[in-house]
């Protein structure tokens, strides 16, 4: 058995000339078929000649790409598949897909699956985009797509001649629906910056993080507000930030930090509705913390009853805040160590 990889409840392995009868069980079940052909049923001749025979094809220069039968380890059942391979001539870019079962449905397998090959297309493969399309109404399709962190990026409709010409189905009209079709997509960039997110730890401040805060704190402001602020009116404010005074502060104040390989790289704090705190280690930005900390305190302040969060933004850090929905309320104001925009959020 050829197998390319195995998660924790599946295997996947290449199509054998005996799947015949499994591809055809499963394209001949209307619920399974819905949104892909309307539920017609494919012919055996069909899945024999046809599908079949490209379910065969692989290339031994890129042994990682074309279709894998996705095997149940408990019961050692067929339950579906999974292709991946090049959208084009473009190794680079490849497109997703997947099928299964109605009675694996619901099970996470299709999700199970498709990441596991996303980890090794982006990590070994050479991949740099990957593509997923479906019917705008596949909404257990679409949450797929989503749960793997893609995003939408097209709505579009296939010709007459790509539906015709699908090795994946059967259909008898290319008039099936008057609907769009969805193409979701990730790079192996915004894939990076997930699994960098997906590492990261949120937690309250404890005494124990004081000195860790502290560094966190002036790295950022030496290095990230130098722009902003002279250093005569910066040193201060650095100096301020020390672990004896980080420490007091926090008793009385919410106060996060995200901490990533057990390492702190981020803090944010809040007063009742005031955003008081906000950094991100310079190194660490633009991977994706500085969101994932202002949610959690925006998770807080709902839970709290809080309906509006205020802040008072540096020039650098304020397009930020603007990207995640603040606005400013008024003009610049003199902050302890100099300009700042003053912005405020709604929260619904």
């Amino acid at each position: 058995m050829n197998v390319l990889l195995e998660t924790a409840r599946l295997t996947l392995r290449r199509f054998t000339a005996n799947d015949a009868e499994h591809i055809f069980a499963l394209d001949n079940d209307p619920a399974v078929m819905r949104y892909i052909n309307g539920g017609t049923l494919t012919p055996w001749e069909v899945i024999e000649q046809q599908i079949l025979p490209g379910f065969l094809r692989y290339d031994d220069a890129q042994p990682g790409f074309g279709f894998w039968a996705a095997i149940e380890k408990a019961t050692s059942d067929f339950v579906g598949w999974f292709v991946f391979r090049p959208t084009g001539d473009d190794p680079g870019e490849v497109t997703l897909g997947y099928r299964f079962h109605t009675a694996v449905w619901g099970q996470g397998y299709a999700t199970e699956g498709a990441r596991a090959l996303i980890e090794r297309g982006f990590a070994e493969w050479g991949v740099a985009r990957l593509v997923a399309t479906t019917y705008e109404e596949n909404r257990a399709s679409r949450r797929v797509m989503e749960k793997l962190g893609m995003r939408h990026v097209r709505s579009f409709r296939y010709s007459a001649e790509e539906i015709g010409a699908s090795d994946t189905s059967y259909t008898a009209s290319a008039e099936v629906w008057p609907g769009q079709d969805v193409e979701y997509a990730l790079t192996r960039a915004e894939w990076e910056r997930q699994k960098t997110l997906a590492e990261i730890h949120i937690r309250p401040y404890r005494s124990t993080d004081a000195d860790a805060v502290s560094t966190v704190i002036r790295r950022t402001m030496r290095v990230s507000n130098s722009a902003d602020y002279s250093p005569e009116r910066l040193q201060p404010l650095i100096d301020y930030f020390s672990p004896a005074k980080v420490e007091r502060i926090n008793r009385t104040r919410l106060c996060l930090v995200a901490e990533a390989n057990g390492q702190l790289v981020a803090t944010a704090g809040l007063e009742e509705k005031e955003i008081v705190t906000f950094f991100v280690l310079p190194e660490e930005q633009g991977q994706g913390i500085g969101l994932a900390l202002l949610q959690q305190l925006e998770a807080h302040a709902r839970g709290q009853g809080i309906t509006e969060l205020r802040l008072d933004a540096s020039l650098t850090g304020a397009p930020f805040y603007a990207r995640h929905g603040f606005v400013p309320t008024g003009g610049l104001v003199d902050g302890t160590a100099g300009p700042q925009v003053s912005m405020r959020k709604q929260l619904r």
